[in-house]
């Protein structure tokens, strides 16, 4: 059996340590690269949110108008939920 001497086992563990390191810091690169996504990906998803969110506003507004003009032509008040009656 060869007897390692302590600068071999030195440079070993130096050798594992710097293996650890470099794998460490590939790790450390790809989830700095997915936060960036992730990131980029809330950003979209947030104007995305915003667009569907004026958009079912501009729908109610629509369908408020469509009610409204509803209940003029049969004469009906939404305001004050009474039936105008015609004579």
């Amino acid at each position: 059996m060869i007897k390692k001497t302590v600068l071999e086992e030195l440079d070993n563990k130096i050798s594992l340590i710097l293996e650890k390191h470099n794998e460490l810091k590939e790790e450390n690169r790809l989830l700095k690269e997915t936060l960036v996504s992730s990131r980029e990906t809330e950003a979209r998803l947030r104007q995305e949110i915003l667009k569907l969110k004026e958009e079912d506003e501009m729908k109610d507004l629509e369908l408020e108008d469509i009610a409204l003009r509803i209940s003029k032509s049969m004469g009906v008040s939404l305001n004050h939920e009474t039936v105008s009656m015609a004579s």
